[in-house]
């Protein structure tokens, strides 16, 4: 009798995890991401809709978590994808950036001529320039990993150079026809 219980709660665990994991993530999500806008200051015309990932160490743990979970990893798989997200965490501060935006003001890059600019402001005031802004094809696990993104939707990975952030944060894009800014609480 006791062997059938154990048996069945175990089974009952394997079950149960990948929708554990599925509601943390969820949560994680939720508080990491911010969304924005610009409007046309006289038609209200939708200019810009974006939303920014800021992947914090607890936002990473959850998402390495997902991760291992929809990609079906082994616990060496998902060791060795830790160790390469603990690396990118010690590299710089990352933002995953999903963005909609009408056709003549799509480039975003973190060259000079970009029509859209992306600066990081620490809690003391100080702001950054992005390391690198790299644009991200759009694949289901994106859409799995970031259902925030649709077939309108332009994906990037935005990098900022590794600085003492304090308790609060601002992501500022900003451009010739506007300007949002996303604010973050840090733990």
């Amino acid at each position: 009798m006791g062997k059938r219980i154990a048996s069945f709660a175990a089974v009952l665990i394997l079950i149960a995890m990948p929708a554990i994991a599925l509601a943390g993530y969820a949560t994680s999500l939720r508080y990491a991401t911010k969304t924005g806008r610009v409007y046309h200051t006289v038609t209200w015309d939708l200019k810009l809709i974006w939303r920014a990932t800021f992947s914090s160490d607890s936002f990473r743990e959850a998402f390495i978590k997902r991760h291992a979970v929809v990609n079906h990893l082994t616990p060496e798989e998902t060791a060795v994808f830790t160790a390469e997200q603990e690396r990118r965490q010690q590299d710089g501060w990352e933002f995953f950036i999903g963005m909609y935006t009408k056709d003549p003001y799509k480039n975003f890059s973190a060259y000079e001529d970009s029509f859209w600019q992306i600066l990081l402001e620490t809690e003391s005031g100080e702001v950054y320039k992005p390391l690198s802004v790299d644009m991200i094809p759009i694949t289901p696990y994106e859409g799995v990993m970031y259902p925030y993104l649709d077939r309108w939707s332009r994906a990037y990975r935005v990098v900022f150079p590794k600085v003492p952030l304090g308790s609060k944060i601002r992501l500022m894009l900003q451009s010739v026809i506007g300007q949002s800014t996303l604010k973050w609480n840090i733990e």
